[in-house]
C-alpha cells in the first residue's frame, strides 16, 4: 500500500489535540457500537447516500477525514471496488490499526493513509465526496470547526457530498441531563462498563467540544456547504447529508 505519513500534529488553540495515540484501541473498536445505538446501521446508510450521489464511478476519489479505526474506509472500499480512498487522522496508532483493517479487506492497492491534517493534502487534490464521522466534536472551539470544514469543502469538487456525524450535545439544554441519564442506561444494559460512561461523560466539553445540531448546520451552510439533511440520530449522536456548493 502506498502510505503516507506526516510529522504534524494537530494543534487546536495552540495546544495538542486530544490524542487517541495512547487508547486501548481494542476496546475503542469493541465498543464504540455498544455506545451508539444503530451505530452500524449509520454507516450504512452513509455507504448508500454516497453511492446515490455519485451517479459515475470512472475515476472517483473519496476523502475520510478521521479515518483511523478502518470502519468507513473498509465499507467504503468493499462496497465500491471501483473507488479510490484517501484516509486522514492524526493518530498514527488509529492509522495502524486502518492499515490493518484494509489489509484484511483486501482494499489496499485502492488506499493512501495520511497521517496529519487536512492542510496538508496536496493543494491541487479534489475529491467526489467526503466523511467526517465522529470527530468534528472533538476540534474544540468554533473558529477551529470553523476553518477544518473551510479546509473540507475547498478539497471537494463542486456537487460533490459531505456525510458527516458528531456528537451534537446543548450542554445547557434542560433536556441534557435526561437525555445522558437515558444514554447511560443504554450503555450499560449494552455492556460497558459503569468507568467507561464516567469517562464518556465527563469528557463532554472538556476533552470534546460538541455544538448543537442547529449550529452544526450553520457552520456547514457558512463553511460552503448547503442541502443539509439530518438522516440519522441516536440520542445526541446525529449524521447529515450535505453537499459542497
Amino acid at each position: 500500500m502506498e502510505e503516507h505519513i506526516y510529522d504534524k500534529v494537530t494543534q487546536v488553540n495552540g495546544s495538542p489535540a486530544m490524542s487517541w495515540d495512547t487508547a486501548d484501541l481494542c476496546r475503542y473498536e469493541q465498543s464504540i457500537s455498544l455506545k451508539i445505538p444503530g451505530y452500524d446501521h449509520m454507516h450504512h446508510m452513509m455507504e448508500k447516500l454516497l453511492a446515490a450521489s455519485i451517479t459515475d464511478n470512472n475515476d472517483i476519489h473519496i476523502l475520510v477525514t478521521g479515518a483511523g479505526g478502518g470502519k468507513e474506509l473498509t465499507l467504503l472500499g468493499a462496497s465500491h471496488r471501483e473507488w479510490q480512498l484517501t484516509g486522514m487522522d492524526t493518530s498514527i496508532q488509529m492509522l495502524k490499526l486502518a492499515q490493518q483493517k484494509a489489509e484484511e479487506a483486501g482494499i489496499t492497492a485502492r488506499t493512501i493513509l495520511l497521517q496529519g491534517t487536512i492542510e496538508n493534502l496536496p493543494e491541487a487534490a479534489l475529491y467526489d465526496g467526503a466523511t467526517c464521522m465522529l470527530m468534528l466534536h472533538f476540534i474544540q472551539g468554533m473558529e477551529a470547526k470553523k476553518t477544518f470544514l473551510k479546509h473540507l469543502s475547498q478539497k471537494l469538487k463542486p456537487g460533490a457530498p459531505l456525510i458527516i456525524a458528531a456528537v451534537n450535545a446543548d450542554l445547557a439544554s434542560p433536556v441534557y441531563p435526561v437525555m445522558m441519564q437515558a444514554w447511560r442506561e443504554h450503555m450499560l444494559q449494552a455492556g460497558i462498563f459503569a468507568e467507561e460512561w464516567e469517562r464518556f461523560a465527563a469528557s463532554l466539553g472538556e476533552q470534546s467540544d460538541p455544538v448543537s445540531g442547529g449550529l452544526m448546520v450553520q457552520l456547514l451552510a457558512e463553511c460552503g456547504f448547503s442541502r443539509m439533511t439530518r438522516f440519522f440520530g441516536a440520542f445526541w449522536v446525529e449524521a447529515y447529508y450535505a453537499i459542497r456548493d
